[in-house]
């Protein structure tokens, strides 16, 4: 069973993946999102809980499925 800090660190590694497959910075999918970039910096570094509109919200900005976002 994976406990907050794995799952954290997992989706944190997805994000950042993501956002360089699109070629974004930090501050673009900020932006994007309607995240701050400290924001966006914390959840790749896997320190920030996720909350679920900024799932929501970093979704589409990451032209990814929310599912495909959580699930590896």
């Amino acid at each position: 069973m994976l406990d907050v800090i794995e799952v954290q660190s997992r989706l944190g590694a997805r994000v950042r993946a993501r956002r360089a497959e699109l070629g974004l910075t930090q501050a673009a999918l900020a932006a994007l999102a309607g995240i701050s970039r400290p924001t966006i910096a914390n959840v790749e570094a896997g320190r920030q809980n996720v909350g679920l509109r900024q799932l929501v919200s970093l979704s589409p900005a990451l032209h990814i499925e929310l599912a495909a976002l959580l699930c590896e």
